[in-house]
Formats: structure tokens, sequence, C-alpha cells
């Protein structure tokens, strides 16, 4: 496909959305900004029906979730501790129950795998990422943040050496060094999928674990890989959806992105990198095409700036896909002066868009800035489908907050409880 291609196709698919915000800044809104899709014309309100929740004992982030062929919610979770356990960069958790009367513990700590001593000659923060269960196996992805900016190309071999630590800024007396390390901690930039572990033993033991000989999985634009799921073990697929397991993620890094990305594979066959395909266009009528180039993908959502790490929740009584996207008020951007990067992380913001279809069209019906107000700074809403009511009409985000600049109150595993109303 050549350049030129792709451009038509892109404009093609992403001209509903601009008209829209042409649109949107000549009408009344109650948004802070234009939005860059219509408001649903099916749910007509989302309400919170409780206080935030805070789970007792838990320390940890990000809450990529799967619901388990035993019907329990597995949780992988990033930097933290819980239950006066180990401080990791990896961590799994298991929920049972509905909020508020869910009950939390921990799988593994992964203290037994040394993610980050097993990285390739370049500069990349590891973590765990997205999680599924199908049928009786557990995976999980392995992503990595880009540490390869310009500002540190003369820090190589001590970077090197600290971003196989936890805590990479310990006994540091560089301040230079030190300056642009948070810089480029708080930018995280994508470097891409290091890998995908398994697990048969719902989370005892893990194989296929990558290490510094293993070629990078997927790229950039699919870094932040999350899988969307269905019924506990990856039951319950539309069949419209079947024999594949779909997965998302966002372009640019963690908290600022332009894109959401879609790619597929078939269930038996997650593991192996050419069997996965990637949507690469979508039509008038909304029929998506797959290539097997990871080059050819397309985007499914496009707000510029404001696209953080994309989640997915499916409403099976409703028979709506949920689009959670979260982002950072003030966009992060690796060229940013001081004044500009001494704004991110203050404020951010909610985004709820539904659709029949798992590629849209997405329409907006909820946005909230700032998340949390004033005092908080929350990120990555999930929604796991098991939480949804018998009716579709109630459920609860799961989410992290206060990760810097700010008491971590809600940096832990938090829960919100809503209700919809529908038109």
């Amino acid at each position: 496909m050549n350049d030129n291609s792709i451009l038509m196709k892109r404009i093609f698919f992403l001209l509903p959305a601009l008209v829209s915000i042409l649109f949107s800044c000549n009408k009344p809104t109650q948004y802070h900004r234009g939005m860059p899709y219509p408001d649903s014309d099916f749910i007509q309100s989302f309400e919170w029906t409780a206080e935030p929740h805070k789970y007792p004992g838990t320390g940890s982030d990000m809450h990529w979730w799967t619901w388990g062929a035993d019907s329990a919610l597995y949780v992988t979770d990033d930097d933290g501790a819980n239950f006066g356990g180990p401080s990791n960069y990896a961590h799994l958790l298991k929920a049972t129950g509905i909020p508020p009367n869910h009950k939390v513990e921990t799988v593994t700590d992964f203290m037994d795998i040394p993610f980050r001593k097993m990285l390739p000659k370049k500069l990349v923060r590891r973590y765990v990422n997205g999680i599924i269960q199908v049928d009786s196996a557990l995976y999980i992805t392995i992503y990595d943040y880009d540490w390869n900016l310009d500002r540190n190309k003369n820090y190589f071999d001590s970077l090197y050496n600290r971003i196989q630590l936890y805590n990479s800024w310990q006994n540091i007396q560089d301040t230079i060094m030190q300056k642009n390390m948070w810089f480029t901690d708080n930018y995280s930039r994508h470097y891409g999928v290091a890998g995908i572990i398994k697990s048969t033993d719902f989370g005892k033991t893990w194989s296929n674990i990558p290490d510094s000989a293993t070629p990078r999985f997927l790229g950039p634009d699919f870094a932040g890989l999350t899988f969307v799921n269905f019924g506990p073990g990856y039951t319950d697929v539309p069949e419209d959806l079947s024999p594949y397991v779909y997965a998302l993620s966002n372009d640019i890094s963690w908290a600022t992105g332009d894109h959401v990305y879609l790619a597929r594979v078939q269930k038996d066959s997650i593991l192996f990198r050419q069997a996965w395909q990637f949507l690469s266009g979508i039509s008038g009528n909304y029929e998506p095409s797959w290539s097997k180039s990871e080059e050819d993908h397309f985007p499914v959502f496009t707000d510029p700036g404001h696209v953080g790490h994309p989640t997915i929740s499916y409403n099976k009584t409703l028979k709506r896909f949920i689009l959670g996207i979260y982002s950072d008020v003030f966009p992060h951007k690796e060229d940013a002066s001081e004044a500009d990067w001494g704004k991110w992380d203050e404020a951010s913001e909610l985004q709820l868009y539904e659709s029949e279809n798992l590629w849209g069209p997405w329409k907006l019906f909820y946005n909230e800035v700032p998340w949390g107000g004033n005092d908080h700074t929350c990120y990555l809403p999930q929604i796991p489908n098991n939480w949804w009511s018998a009716d579709g009409l109630q459920g609860a985000v799961l989410f992290s907050g206060d990760y810097t600049g700010r008491t971590p109150e809600y940096y832990a595993f938090m829960t919100h409880s809503f209700k919809l109303t529908l038109k």
C-alpha cells in the first residue's frame, strides 16, 4: 500500500470526526473543548452513584484485567506494592465479587522473573501490560517504554545499568542526568511489545519470557497492547468476531497519543507473531479490512493529543462496546519546555464512548475534566465485563490515580460505581 492510498483512506475515515469538531465549536456544549465525535443517541446519561473506593492494602497501578475461566478477575499491575508484599514493577492480582463487595488478593509479584535483567542492549523500561485468559491459558503482554531520547544519549552506560533496577533513581550524583530521567519517565514514549508470556496454572508459573535475544514482537503504535474481553475464559464471543482475539493500543506515549489501533489473532495462535493481523481500513458502511503488515495499521479512533492508553469493555446486555479513553489535560510532548513539562500530571480527562462495533463509529456519552476533581489525577479507566449488572445499566470503573506530584491517595486498586440512563 503506497503512502497516497493510506492518506486518502485516513482522510475518508476521519472526515466525520473533523466535521463533528467544526460543528461542536458552533453550538452550546457542556464540554471543555471541541470533542472529536458526536454525542450518543443511545445513552442519555452516566452518573457516579457512590464515592470512589480504595481497596485496603493495595498500592500499585494500571489494573489491566481479564475475566478468568474460573469467573474471577485477574489483574496485572505495575509499580508499587500490595498487602505488605515486595515493591516491584509487575504484579498479578485476583479479584472476586462485585464492588463494593469485592475481595482482592495477590497471585504473584513476579519476583522470580527478572524482566528488567533480560533487556536488549537498548534503553527500554519494561513493564507488564494487557492480560487475557483463553480457555485455561493466561497471556500477559510485556511492553517497553523508550528511553532512547536525544537528551539521554550521553548517559547510555549509566542509564542502561539503572533501568534494570526497580528504583532507577537511587544514589544519583549527576543532577542533569537525574532531571533527564524524570522527564523521560514522565513522558514514557512507546517502544513496543517485547513479547507475550503464558501461564497454564492461573498465574503461578510462566513461560515464553522475552530476553535480550528476543525480537521485538510489536512496534511503538501497539506498545500499550490490551485485550478485548468477553465472557469468562474468552467465552460468549459474538459470532461475527470469532475465532479471533482482539487487542488495541494508542500511539506515542502512555498519557498522550493521537490514535487508537486494533489488531487480532486466532485465539490458538496468540504467541505467534506471524499470525497477527492489523486493522487496515474501514469501509463506508463500517466493514473492517485486515492486513498482516503492521505498517498498514489504520486508526479506529482519533483525538490528537488526547489519547492515553485505551480500554474496551463489552456490555453484553446492551450489545455495546464501551471505549474508555483518558489523557493528561496538558499533552506530553518530547520537545516540551521546562515550563510546559511542569504542567504535566496536574489534571486528567476521562472520555467514555459507545459503539455497536469494535471499530466504531464511536459516540460520546461522558466526559469529565478534571477527572477526580481538583485534588486527584486519575488514569486508565477500566470497566470489567463481569461488573455490569444484569440489565446492563450499572457497573463500576476500575482505575488508578495520583502517581506523581500528589499524596498517593488514589494510587491503589480504586473502584467507582456508576449507572447509565438510556434514551
